[in-house]
């Protein structure tokens, strides 16, 4: 057996690797571009053998093509600049064409006509900036580096600035966003693809996280040339989901050029949030320098015109107010006392009878109050850490201060070997510490750590006039520390509260238990698990690709080699999840208060788990692409490719994964090189072994491969495009179609939440009957870990595919003046297999105990990582560019979407079986304006062109910039905050009420929604209502700039810059609380930007 595996692995290490050795393939130029052209004589007739040489502006580097056959040239890879462009042919005048400007990832033609002449005669041209994409159906944005850094970018993440292109929908992240990723893309969207299937490339190596998206690598907008935002590329040299950003870092020219910055923000300028008491605390500072030139030695080494540097670092120094509030208790409610006019009644859990029927409860005759005596100790011993209010009688608000932390540095050398051989190497790091409080002020902050490094190179060789070869590789490793919320003291063991004995995790201290209630404010460290945890992850990537040029056909070949592993280790809920939901003082359905049920001491479930020892997943996995652009003639270019992608499930570190066999109800485990299930890789795994070892079965004797998941092979994406020019120049028509799979993540595979290495477990309390599980014992004396538990796995599925999508567009380019391009496109995306979890254990509505209505015993929940999403997007998009003119540059981008998904929705209660509804990413309107103006004052402008130098000091020279964004609200769901099916899930969705709404409601931000418009379903059934059916306030964000560069000794300028963020305070609202038997319902709290920020900056450049 060990011996099979490891040769298994071997050689799906190697044949990858013999491919690259042997075929010189590979991934493709994509951060750089291609100029092309077609060269004819008067007569139209073409001319053969012409020479056509390209000069970068800046580094005297020189390219060469020839026309072939037909008349045509290619000269690839260009790296971004501008280019200065020679034609000679016998028997023809000379051109020279300059101000060629190349951008990443653009075919930029040039046709030639040439005179009959001595070439000794030269002809001067100044080229125009091509507007048209005349050679590829890919749809995409340029952002420039004088947009990059003009416009008023918040945060200076350039990443920002995809929200400007037709497509793309940058919302809120919604998970879990560490420092360690901050262009975190859990909210974003572009064309439909998920913001965890979009690719981040960096100097054409893929810099994207694997496991669960985003980039590690956060590179200085200063440091940029450029970058695209690609939402439809048809090439087959493009992996994963089907959108990039594509970036490319400056490279060093022969004059040294350089410049250090300071941008600063304070409070004392900023406006106060909406729902804030007072201003919060804002102290930013982000400051670097950058410097670039010819790599030279004195008297040794001279790099003019063959090597060049560029260093760059940036740091950041952040303090800044963080806006908590929520609901709570008043202090009456604290005290027991729920009798004040409005409250719900509340009904004593002890009197209930077979029926369920609850009488109310009282306190020496008084209805709604709860005695003292029966407050449970628990209770009172957590109250001291639940803050009170001191918003009105019910709202509490805070303005923690959190600090972020961060420096990063990179460095990049390009070396002209020869004519032919390009090198270059880069390497980029990033370091983060962040303290972050939590909602209660009386828990401590708790600290994350990070940092994360790419170092990448490259070679391309030109071989010949017309083959390019391409090699490039990377390494990116990172790694992440979180420290818990209050680690030090055991809460559970200093107040009674069994069940958690043994459950710490060695040498730390516990993390604070996490307590919900419904229609409260929760009082936990996190949404998803407990600390101390860790991260580390490990890329490589190499690719190699090879180019051909003949006649008019581009051909491509590539492969890429990656390696992948992910390593860590989190705590899971060790310290116990309790949540309260009011089912416990409410009567068959009606009243009932989450902290009443808290108070005396009657969760509605609780979860507990062993914490985790280190676990993860590694993987080898390889592609391979074919590429051919054929040029059919001078106005039809067909695009055609193939890519086939062969991507293995991560194996489970130390064979830590399994999958669940419903046909015999027993969880199948990798087994390890002893051909036995590893019991020492994991705290739980003892103990777990010994109460349900009985019920497991290895991978071999269940004819399993060693990674569970069989691979799917069947990942072929073809891709078509073509782009025509019916009427010449001005106009092109473009369409496209082409498959692409998402990044296969990690499937649930890196999380051991399968037994014996996850043991854990979510107990409910029995609905409407005699509460017999309290605070203090809820799992009436049984550990974790004996025979009574009842533990939840999370197995893989051993057949599973690769989640594709098929995107297609159609869409027409038209010149509409010299220096104004308009675009319009029908782009749409079908998703298809896209992950989704899923639990295959759901209980049955009915009354009596939730596990025993469960299909599988002795399980508790058994979630899936499943396939069964699917998404459909359609949209109109659309945009007017106009890159320069008359001192202005702009761009207007209008997109007019629908977004929808169906898939099987039972994670909040709702509707079993498939449903299609809204994807909580659509957006149905998205609006975005960016633009430059130079101010028409001061010398060599139309106005006070003859002032004097005061005077133009003053007043003369001055820009504005801004960004305008507005876009539809997101959807969300109404729901009913107590388990009405009697399932094990706290919220569940409700029904339409059949009497409609109130005839008098009027949208506030008190009452967003009409709550009356629904009601709680039938006792042991699901509500009716889809998910996503309400909207949120739509998203308005109105930014601008305004600078000015002041003329310094020698060739430098000393900027200074005023940014205004969010510039008229408009306030934008997220989604209301949506519980609508809550007395906190339909309320808006928070808003979806940050209140009006000015940041003002000072930059010098030499």
């Amino acid at each position: 057996m060990k011996s099979r595996k490891f040769g298994l692995k071997a050689l799906n290490a190697l044949m990858p690797i013999c491919f690259l050795t042997v075929a010189m393939c590979s991934f493709g130029q994509v951060e750089s571009g291609r100029l092309v052209g077609h060269i004819e004589d008067p007569q139209g007739a073409v001319v053969l053998h012409a020479m056509v040489k390209a000069t970068n502006d800046s580094t005297n580097i020189v390219q060469t093509g020839v026309t072939d056959s037909t008349g045509n040239f290619v000269i690839t890879p260009v790296a971004v600049g501008v280019y200065s462009l020679k034609v000679t042919a016998q028997g023809f005048e000379t051109i020279n064409i300059s101000n060629i400007e190349v951008q990443v990832g653009q075919i930029v033609r040039e046709d030639i006509q040439l005179k009959v002449g001595a070439a000794t005669t030269t002809i001067e041209v100044t080229s125009e900036i091509p507007l048209l994409s005349t050679d590829t159906a890919t749809i995409g944005t340029v952002v420039t580096n004088q947009q990059l850094t003009s416009l008023p970018l918040n945060g200076r993440g350039f990443y920002r600035l995809a929200e400007l292109t037709p497509g793309a929908a940058l919302l809120p992240a919604t998970g879990n966003s560490l420092a360690i990723r901050p262009e975190i893309v859990d909210g974003n969207t572009i064309s439909g693809i998920r913001g965890s299937a979009i690719s981040f490339l960096l100097d054409g190596v893929d810099v994207s996280e694997q496991h669960q998206g985003g980039t590690f690598i956060q590179t200085s907008i200063d440091a940029l040339q450029e970058f695209s935002v690609q939402q439809s590329p048809y090439s087959a040299e493009y992996n994963r989901g089907g959108a990039f950003f594509n970036a490319t870092t400056k490279s060093g020219t022969n004059k040294y050029h350089g410049g250090i910055f300071e941008f600063i923000r304070n409070d004392i300028f900023d406006a106060r949030n909406y729902f804030s008491l007072r201003r919060a605390i804002l102290k930013r500072n982000q400051f670097g320098g950058d410097i670039g030139g010819p790599l030279s030695i004195p008297h040794f080494y001279n790099g003019h015109d063959k090597t060049f540097f560029f260093v760059d670092y940036e740091a950041q120094r952040l303090r800044q107010g963080l806006v908590e509030s929520g609901t709570v208790p008043t202090n009456a409610q604290r005290s027991g006392d729920f009798s004040a006019p409005g409250l719900k009644v509340i009904y004593d859990p002890l009197t209930t009878t077979a029926a369920g029927a609850r009488s109310q409860i009282s306190c020496n005759g008084v209805l709604n109050v709860i005695c003292p005596s029966r407050i449970v100790p628990q209770a009172t011993a957590l109250l001291a850490y639940y803050p009170q209010a001191n918003v009105g009688a019910t709202s509490f608000q805070a303005v923690p201060t959190q600090a972020i932390d961060w420096d990063q540095f990179s460095i990049r050398i390009d070396h002209q070997i020869n004519s032919n051989n390009h090198l270059f190497g880069r390497w980029a790091y990033i370091n983060n510490r962040e303290m972050d409080p939590n909602f209660s002020p009386l828990l401590k902050t708790a600290s994350l750590t990070s940092n994360g490094q790419d170092i990448a190179v490259g070679l391309i060789t030109n071989i010949g006039a017309n083959k390019v070869q391409d090699f490039r590789a990377h390494y990116m490793p990172s790694h992440v520390r979180l420290s818990a919320f209050l680690e030090g003291p055991d809460f559970n063991a200093a107040n009674n509260i069994q069940g958690f004995a043994g459950l710490s995790r060695p040498g730390t201290g516990s993390s604070f238990p996490d307590y919900s209630w419904s229609g409260y404010a929760a009082l936990q460290g996190s949404t998803f698990d407990q600390r101390p945890k860790s991260q580390d992850r490990t890329a490589f990537e190499a690719t190699d690709n090879f180019t051909l040029i003949k006649g008019r056909q581009s051909l491509k070949f590539g492969v890429l080699v990656r390696y992948y592993q992910w390593l860590g280790y989190d705590s899971s809920v060790y310290a116990g999840l309790f949540g309260f939901t009011g089912a416990e003082t409410q009567n068959q359905g009606s009243g009932g208060d989450a902290f009443a049920d808290f108070l005396l001491g009657y969760p509605a479930s609780v979860g507990r788990a062993y914490p985790g020892n280190q676990f993860g997943g590694q993987r080898w996995y390889h592609q391979y692409f074919g590429q051919d652009d054929i040029r059919v003639n001078d106005r039809l270019t067909l695009n055609i490719g193939l890519r086939y992608e062969y991507s293995p499930w991560l194996d489970g570190y130390k064979g830590q994964l399994g999958t669940f066999d419903p046909t015999q109800a027993k969880p199948i485990i990798v087994e390890s090189n002893t051909d036995q299930i590893n019991l020492t890789s994991q705290y739980a795994a003892p103990a777990a072994y010994q109460f349900f070892g009985q019920y497991m079965q290895t991978s071999s004797q269940a004819g399993l491969p060693y990674s569970i998941t069989y691979t799917d092979r069947v990942q072929f994406g073809p891709r078509i495009g073509f782009s025509w020019r019916p009427l010449g120049n001005g106009t092109v028509v473009r369409a496209g179609y082409g498959i692409f799979y998402e990044p296969e993540g990690s499937g649930g595979r890196v999380n051991r939440n399968i037994l014996p290495f996850l043991l854990a477990e979510t107990v409910n309390q029995t609905a409407n009957a005699v509460p017999t599980r309290t605070t203090a014992n809820f799992f009436l004396g049984s550990q974790l870990g004996s025979a009574l538990a009842n533990p939840s796995i999370s197995p893989t599925l051993t057949h599973l595919k690769i989640g594709s999508n098929e995107h297609y567009s159609f869409g027409v380019q038209q010149q509409i003046s010299p220096k104004t391009v308009f675009e319009v496109a029908y782009v749409g995306n079908l998703g298809l297999d896209l992950q989704s979890t899923d639990d295959f254990n759901d209980p049955f509505p009915g009354p009596g105990a939730v596990q025993a209505r469960r299909p599988y015993q002795p399980w508790g929940t058994i979630t899936y990582q499943s396939q069964d999403l699917g998404t459909t997007y359609q949209s109109l998009q659309s945009k007017i560019e106009h890159p320069s003119g008359n001192g202005i540059t702009g761009l207007v981008s209008y997109t007019w979407s629908k977004f929808m998904q169906s898939n099987h929705s039972p994670a909040v209660g709702g509707n079993m079986g498939y449903e299609r509804t809204y994807s909580p990413f659509n957006t149905p309107q998205n609006l975005a304006l960016s633009g430059t103006y130079e101010l028409p004052f001061g010398r060599g402008r139309e106005y006070m062109a003859k002032s004097n130098q005061f005077v133009d000091t003053v007043l003369g020279g001055w820009q504005v910039q801004t960004i305008i964004v507005l876009r539809s609200g997101t959807p969300y769901t109404p729901v009913v905050s107590s388990d009405v099916a009697n399932t094990g899930v706290g919220s569940q969705r409700p029904n339409l009420n059949p009497a409609g709404g109130s005839p008098t409601f009027k949208k506030s931000l008190s009452k967003w929604f009409d709550s009356t418009r629904y009601v709680a379903a039938p006792q042991y059934t699901y509500g009716q209502v889809r998910a996503n059916t309400l909207q949120s306030d739509a998203f308005r964000q109105y930014d601008a700039s305004v600078f000015k560069n002041f003329e310094m000794p020698g060739e430098s300028t000393l900027s200074f810059r005023a940014e205004f963020f969010n510039l008229p305070n408009t306030n934008s609202f997220n989604a209301p609380s949506a519980t609508i038997n809550s007395s906190s319902c339909c309320a808006v709290t928070s808003t979806s930007i940050p209140s009006r920020d000015i940041q003002f900056a000072l930059k010098y450049n030499f």
